[in-house]
């Protein structure tokens, strides 16, 4: 039985997305870019002196770098969120860089095609960003009450006030600072997709090796010294002679 070229390779051709396809997922990956720069620029000039949908500011005209849009869009991020709405602009961009990745890569991988796997990460993806959004807003809530001069709301915007009370009722401060701490750590790696045993293998490999090198380097150091001083021992003892 034979096959053609063509037969072989359709299954990597079928995989590959047209042109327009394609052409769609560049436009998306540039509006996307565009999207977060813009967010980031609104967030970092946000000033409570700019008229916004919480406060009518100042009257001396909009500083914001994002004009009045920017201004609305940094005053509803941070009174819904507090701080806490950085978490939002990092896993944004790290859904963008993933939309990246695969665009480079060209044809999706076996297990791209499969939808449950698909479903499977976004879910894990989506309940781990709530999850972490929650303990940080919790968290601000409670412990980062100075916070509150640079934000239109409280610490910890709306979803802390509404999260925090009711934590702080049952856990006490203490406890829901403690049980925040936790859930944040779990969820951040669970919604960047990293673990942080592997981190601190990896800072434990490095830290080894640069001991290892040093003590390498002060070994060498020494046999130089105890060489010289052993050559100079020789020398006197032939002058000597």
């Amino acid at each position: 039985m034979t096959y053609s070229l063509n037969t072989l390779n359709a299954d990597r051709d079928s995989a590959a997305p047209s042109g327009v396809a394609r052409f769609a997922q560049e436009i998306s990956l540039v509006l996307g870019a565009a999207g977060l720069l813009f967010w980031l620029l609104a967030l970092l000039t946000h000033s409570l002196g700019d008229p916004a949908w919480s406060t009518t500011g100042r009257g001396d005209g909009t500083g914001n770098w994002g004009g009045r849009i920017g201004a609305l869009l940094a005053d509803a991020s941070y009174y819904l969120l507090g701080f806490s709405v950085w978490w939002c602009l990092l896993a944004g961009v790290r859904a963008w860089l993933t939309a990246l990745a695969h665009w480079l890569r060209g044809p999706l991988a076996v297990s791209d095609r499969e939808p449950l796997a698909w479903w499977r990460r976004r879910w894990v993806f989506w309940l781990a960003l709530a999850l972490l959004l929650m303990a940080s807003t919790v968290l601000e809530w409670t412990r980062l009450h100075s916070w509150e001069a640079s934000l239109p709301g409280q610490a910890g915007g709306v979803l802390g006030s509404l999260l925090g009370p009711v934590a702080a009722r049952w856990l006490g401060f203490t406890g829901s600072s403690l049980l925040a701490i936790a859930l944040l750590v779990l969820s951040t790696g669970w919604a960047f997709r990293f673990s942080w045993g592997q981190w601190a293998e990896t800072i434990g490999q490095r830290l080894d090796q640069w001991y290892q090198a040093r003590r390498e380097q002060r070994e060498a150091v020494e046999d130089q010294r105890l060489g010289e001083l052993a050559a100079r021992e020789r020398e006197e003892v032939v002058h000597e002679e």
